[in-house]
């Protein structure tokens, strides 16, 4: 007779085999496949759904914009914690990073299509570390984790260097890195809402939906993203503008919330001399990832005389062969609404 012990130390072993040896190597460390998440829900006859949403109030805006996307129930509706991943790499605040406002404004809305834990979860860059010694000095100065208590949202910010919060993922489809590690908790996460801002960047040229998830990524490896850019030409360029595909693919949320309310343009991606911020009052939402920074693409370009949405062709066409979703605008649905 099998016991309830039995039961579950053989449920136990079998969820340690089901776990991808790293290199092939028997030497007890592991690596796991990437989040899978639960792909698109949002389309119509088969072409994904992108809302754009124009107005001046956001909690209003966000509220049409999830209502012109058909709700979100199918999302969040009894599938335990939602997680928003936010922009905060660095200190400055709305628009270099997210408002912590309208975090919230996305958490109320998740708790009334049917979720009740929401969690916002991210991680600065070493800079801030190092400048300030406090991997959580971002999220104070913007007010994050007292404004996550007012409404009850757990607010997280993950250490960027400390290798035990994060995991080592594999996928054979990656060209540029054998493995990433990612912050467990998102990897974990049965729904990711992730949340950036548009912005230039001077590395990937452009910031927004797959740039964000480099705040996921244990900070060694963002850094040699960086470094390969900096010294190996042409072949760095490559790998680095592939790896901004590869860091979303290991994790692929499930939805996009741009907030293009304010963009940055000509530098970025932190305020610095010589950024001008402008005001678009928009948001753009959609469950596919490729076609919002296809669109935020082209947003930048009509908007900043200094970049086009070539630049970013290489990290758009190689997320789509990923299988995170369409460059093609034309097989998109586009819905603008105004409030």
């Amino acid at each position: 007779m099998v016991t309830r012990k039995d039961f579950l130390q053989m449920f136990s072993w079998l969820g340690m085999a089901a776990v991808v040896p790293a290199n092939g190597q028997s030497s007890g460390n592991t690596r796991m496949k990437p989040r899978i998440g639960q792909g698109n829900l949002f389309a119509d006859d088969g072409r994904p759904l992108l809302i754009v949403v124009e107005g001046t109030d956001a909690g209003r805006m966000l509220e049409k914009g999830l209502e012109a996307l058909g709700g979100l129930n199918d999302l969040v509706h009894s599938r335990g914690t939602v997680f928003i991943k936010p922009n905060y790499g660095s200190h400055r605040a709305f628009p270099t990073g997210s408002d912590p406002h309208f975090l919230m404004s996305i958490a109320r809305a998740i708790r009334r299509y049917g979720c009740g834990d929401v969690t916002v979860c991210d991680s600065s860059d070493a800079y801030v570390l190092n400048r300030y010694n406090d991997h959580e000095y971002v999220f104070k100065v913007n007010n994050v984790f007292e404004i996550g208590r007012e409404v009850n949202v757990e607010v997280i910010c993950t250490h960027p260097k400390d290798e035990k919060e994060y995991d080592p993922v594999h996928s054979d489809h990656w060209k540029m890195n054998p493995e990433i590690k990612i912050n467990r908790r998102l990897l974990n996460a049965p729904v990711i809402i992730n949340q950036p801002m548009l912005k230039r960047h001077g590395e990937a040229f452009m910031t927004c939906a797959l740039k964000n998830f480099f705040g996921a990524v244990h900070q060694p490896q963002r850094v040699n993203a960086h470094q390969q850019l900096r010294e190996n030409g042409d072949a760095g360029e490559d790998f680095f503008l592939k790896t901004v595909a590869e860091f979303a693919d290991a994790l692929r949320p499930e939805l996009s919330i741009v907030d293009a309310r304010k963009i940055m343009t000509v530098r970025g991606p932190s305020l610095k001399e010589g950024s001008v911020v402008k005001d678009l009052n928009r948001l753009i939402i959609s469950g596919d990832i490729v076609a919002t920074d296809s669109y935020c693409a082209d947003l930048l370009d009509e908007h900043d005389d200094t970049f086009s949405s070539g630049m970013v062709a290489e990290t758009l066409s190689y997320a789509q062969d990923l299988g995170l979703g369409t460059m093609d605008l034309r097989n998109v649905k586009i819905i603008e609404v105004t409030t």
